[in-house]
């Protein structure tokens, strides 16, 4: 089935070009592929696309500069970042200045797949990073009727790889998870996500108190307690969405 939506493919890789190009056809969207960013630009300026697929490692100009001119050409146009090589800097500096996710190659199509449905405007998108399934489930309701396209996080380190390959707009963050805590999961996501505003969610405000203080000066927006007040919720995503004026 068509999706009507078209994504640019930029690679200096003729033949991973033409594999993923076909793969995104199968799956219903348009694709056209370049093998430069010179090229890429010209795309942009020329055509319409709704997503762009970027290599980091590119001959004449690279990913990130690359990515940098097409925020001039089209402000809103997500790019998803991909790299075959150990170039963690230049994934991070995308990332910092609003590349919407980053893979590295080989490419998990599925996870691919995911973030492209979730870079294609339609909603705010939020993750909620709690172990609680009931909490989950019951919030992920009551924010899909609202229109937010939710994701969820069981532990920190999940929602620090879904924070690298999905640019979210609002993290709902519980301070007490498995493997890392929420501080540290805060930090983590903030090293390449500097921009996105995190809301604390706790059942354990008193344990969790000193997480909770240096969360919020590492600026969270709010700390919540549970059982969580929905509509004081709502309001403040609300606000981070109003007063958002990120690109």
């Amino acid at each position: 089935m068509k999706t009507g939506k078209r994504i640019l493919v930029v690679d200096d890789n003729t033949e991973f070009c033409e594999n993923i190009t076909d793969v995104l056809e199968l799956e219903g969207y348009e694709t056209v592929e370049v093998y430069d960013g010179l090229d890429a630009l010209d795309a942009v300026k020329e055509d319409g696309f709704d997503l762009v697929l970027m290599d980091v490692k590119m001959p004449r100009m690279d990913g990130v500069e690359t990515f940098r001119r097409l925020k001039e050409i089209s402000p809103v146009l997500p790019v998803i970042m991909m790299s075959a090589f150990m170039v963690e800097d230049l994934i991070r500096l995308s990332l910092q200045e609003g590349a919407f996710g980053a893979y590295q190659k080989p490419l998990d199509l599925k996870r691919l797949f995911y973030s492209i449905e979730r870079a294609l405007p339609n909603g705010a998108l939020i993750m909620i990073a709690d172990d609680n399934e009931e909490l989950c489930a019951n919030l992920s309701d009551t924010l899909g009727e609202k229109g937010y396209r939710v994701t969820v996080a069981k532990n920190g380190e999940t929602a620090v790889k879904m924070a690298r390959e999905n640019k979210f707009d609002v993290i709902l963050m519980d301070m007490k998870l498995p493997f890392m805590d929420g501080l540290k999961t805060v930090m983590a996501i903030r090293n390449f996500r500097s921009d996105v505003q995190t809301i604390i969610i706790t059942g354990h405000k008193e344990e969790m108190g000193d997480l909770i203080e240096q969360a919020l000066q590492e600026s969270a927006y709010t700390c919540m307690e549970k059982p969580l007040d929905m509509d004081h919720l709502l309001k403040c995503i609300q606000n981070i969405l109003e007063s958002d004026t990120r690109n």
